[in-house]
């Protein structure tokens, strides 16, 4: 029997403490992770492969380019889930997630298994709705 893959996440966060910590608690719980420490670094990344998540600081660079890449993210034909992580929230930059239509908003300091559980969950569900999909399309 064919191993399952393991899911993709890309992590996009300045702080490279931070951005190691994702990884550490996330490949401990079998996600394949790679992270960028940048706009630019994030934005070449998801172009160059499908991920299933991502994790992205909301305010990302000097403008806030988190919204902005969350924002391309949502936008990819194979769209990832996303998950902004931030620990300075305003009311604003919380009504721009919601219009970007983010996934998760992760407050820090974040609790690893929230984001954990969410991710599986989330993966999950639409791993089932895919099959789902899949049932509903074959030949009768």
């Amino acid at each position: 029997m064919p191993e399952t893959p393991r899911p993709t996440v890309l992590v996009v966060d300045e702080e490279p403490s931070v951005a190691s910590t994702y990884r550490m608690v996330l490949e401990d719980q079998g996600y394949r992770v790679a992270t960028c420490d940048s706009y630019d670094c994030g934005r070449k990344r998801l172009k160059q492969q499908a991920w299933d998540a991502t994790l992205i600081e909301m305010e990302l660079g000097t403008h806030g380019l988190g919204l902005k890449l969350a924002e391309e993210a949502k936008k990819l034909e194979k769209a990832p889930l996303v998950i902004l992580s931030t620990g300075y929230p305003t009311m604003e930059a919380l009504r721009e997630a919601l219009q970007v239509r983010v996934d998760y908003l992760l407050m820090r300091p974040a609790d690893a298994e929230e984001m954990t559980r969410f991710l599986q969950r989330e993966l999950a569900r639409r791993e089932a709705l895919k099959q789902r999909e899949a049932w509903r399309g074959a030949p009768s």
